[in-house]
Formats: structure tokens, C-alpha cells, sequence
């Protein structure tokens, strides 16, 4: 479990710069009852992951990230598909600047609900929160 979440906070930190959880909270949260991770290796290297947190009948997705040679590639997509099964409202937030991710979740019928003022840093930035509904 622990070569696990030091490979999670890997691919993080070079998917964002750095990662936005300390190894500490992924290794935790890979043992959260409520938490699920969907993972993409190539070549026994991991590339992309899906971090869910499902309460009742909402799920959220806490992460999703692919490695940058790895982007562009559908990967995201592929890894989003895994929550079509699930019933209830789903929720996740992205940055306001990151265009490419919003239009993939729009692709994926989230739409956006709300605005988080200054809610990331390194930059500072607003977080979009975004939900679908799927019944």
C-alpha cells in the first residue's frame, strides 16, 4: 500500500507541479471505506487515476489526473466512464483556468453550479463546482 501511495503522490506532482495531497492523506484515504481509486498503468508505471468518495447516494470525484505524456489521449474519458453505473449526483470542482478539463466534464453532462472565490493557491484561483445528476 505504501509503494502505491508514493506512486499516487508521484503522478500527482507532475501532473499539477505538485501534488495537492501529501502522501500522508493519500494513504489514508486509499483505506477510506468511502474512497475508490480507479487506476491506468502503462508498462507497470502508473498514469492516470480516478479518486472517487461516495456518500449515500452522492460520489464525488476528489481527483483525476494523467500524466502529462500520457494527455490528450482520452485517458480521462476512459477513466470518467467508470462512474456511469452509479445512481445519485455526482459533484467535482476544477479550476477556472483549466479549460480542457471543464470540456470534458461538460462532455460528460456536469454543469456548473457554483463558484468558489480564491480557493486554490499556488496560483490563486476559483474553483468551478460542477454536478451531474444520473438516475
Amino acid at each position: 500500500m505504501e509503494k502505491l501511495s508514493v506512486n499516487i503522490y508521484e503522478l500527482l506532482s507532475v501532473a499539477y507541479g505538485q501534488s495537492p495531497w501529501s502522501q500522508v492523506y493519500i494513504s489514508s484515504d486509499l483505506v477510506n471505506e468511502n474512497s475508490e481509486y480507479f487506476l491506468l498503468e502503462e508498462d507497470e508505471q502508473l498514469i492516470g487515476l480516478l479518486a472517487i468518495s461516495t456518500m449515500m447516494d452522492e460520489l464525488e470525484v476528489t481527483n483525476i489526473a494523467i500524466h502529462p505524456d500520457f494527455q490528450g489521449q482520452g485517458l480521462a474519458k476512459l477513466l470518467l466512464t467508470e462512474l456511469s453505473g452509479f445512481t445519485g449526483t455526482l459533484f467535482l470542482e476544477v479550476r477556472q483556468s483549466n479549460f480542457a478539463a471543464q470540456k470534458c466534464y461538460e462532455k460528460f453532462g456536469f454543469e456548473i453550479y457554483h463558484t468558489r472565490k480564491n480557493y486554490y493557491d499556488k496560483p490563486l484561483e476559483d474553483a468551478l463546482l460542477m454536478r451531474k445528476e444520473q438516475f
